[in-house]
Formats: structure tokens, C-alpha cells, sequence
């Protein structure tokens, strides 16, 4: 399976938050997306919005922007 990359260097808010909202919905539970941001606004609203969802995301400090990796968590609830 390819990796999933959104690379949102280049956007800025709300089409950041918007486009990393859509991605994250269409994850199955057994993929991960990779989130490149480097609007500090762009970043701290999505981290906000992750926190509020089903996922794990870790955040990565890169040179000139942050990459965040998104995996949906699997529930066990039958």
C-alpha cells in the first residue's frame, strides 16, 4: 500500500483545516496519512480538530514546515 500524503505547505486556513478534514474522514482503519503544514495557523487548527476525532496523530518538527501522521484508531467494539 502507497503512503498517503496531503502536502498543504501551500495552503493556508480554513482550505487547510477543510482539506485535512476530508482526508482524515476517508481513512480506513488500516491506512495512515501523512499531513505536511507550514502555516502555524494551519497547524494548530488541525491539531485541535485531531484531538476532537477517533485518530492518533503525532507531529514531526521539520526544517521549514511540520508533518503530522494520522492513523484512525480501531475500535474492538463489536
Amino acid at each position: 500500500m502507497e503512503p498517503i500524503i496531503l502536502d498543504l505547505r501551500e495552503q493556508r486556513c480554513p482550505l487547510a483545516l477543510l482539506l485535512a478534514k476530508r482526508a482524515t474522514a476517508a481513512l480506513l482503519p488500516c491506512e495512515a496519512l501523512t499531513i505536511l503544514i507550514a502555516d502555524p495557523a494551519s497547524l494548530r487548527d488541525i491539531e485541535q480538530y485531531m484531538a476532537q476525532q477517533p485518530v492518533q496523530c503525532q507531529r514531526t518538527q521539520k526544517h521549514d514546515h511540520c508533518s503530522l501522521m494520522v492513523s484512525k484508531e480501531t475500535s474492538f467494539n463489536v
